[in-house]
């Protein structure tokens, strides 16, 4: 109950602030023109883990940020910010460099302006990283639960 209602607030805030936490249109549009590839299941191993760190991080980041506890929120922004990164010629596509890059460098936004303890600064850096997660999960999760959720919808074929 805590949590919905400090999201709650910190959606409003959000909401109240120049930008949207959506992606922009070129964000949108550069994550629909990524192309599915095939990674191998060591890829597969290390993003799985990545993404169950980074789930933990940011739902305490969010509580974090939205309770302006600076010195919380640093340090789950720092912990983005340091996690390991696939190299370049293991990522599935070529754009998800890219947004590996620039949530490194809004991770490291939201440190600094945590840093600064200044609400307006922590409110866009963490916009920013928002869509950046937004962008990344638009451009690879959602395609992979669509194409999960087909798999368990088709039928095996019967004789």
């Amino acid at each position: 109950m805590r949590l919905l209602a400090a999201l709650l607030c910190f959606t409003s805030v959000l909401a109240s602030a120049q930008e949207s936490v959506f992606p922009t249109k070129a964000e949108k549009k550069m994550a629909r023109i990524l192309e599915q590839q095939l990674v191998t299941g060591e890829v597969k191993t290390f993003l799985k883990a990545k993404m169950k760190l980074h789930n933990k991080d940011m739902r305490d980041l969010v509580l974090a940020v939205a309770t302006l506890k600076y010195d919380e929120a640093r340090r789950y922004a720092q912990g983005i910010a340091n996690s390991p990164r696939l190299a370049e010629e293991n990522t599935p596509a070529p754009a998800f460099k890219i947004l590996q890059d620039n949530l490194r460098k809004d991770a490291n936004a939201v440190v600094a302006a945590c840093e600064k303890k200044n609400p307006e600064e922590l409110s866009e850096a963490f916009d920013s990283m928002i869509a950046t997660c937004m962008s990344c999960h638009n451009a690879y999760l959602v395609p992979l639960r669509e194409q999960k959720s087909a798999e368990k919808g088709a039928k095996p074929a019967t004789k």
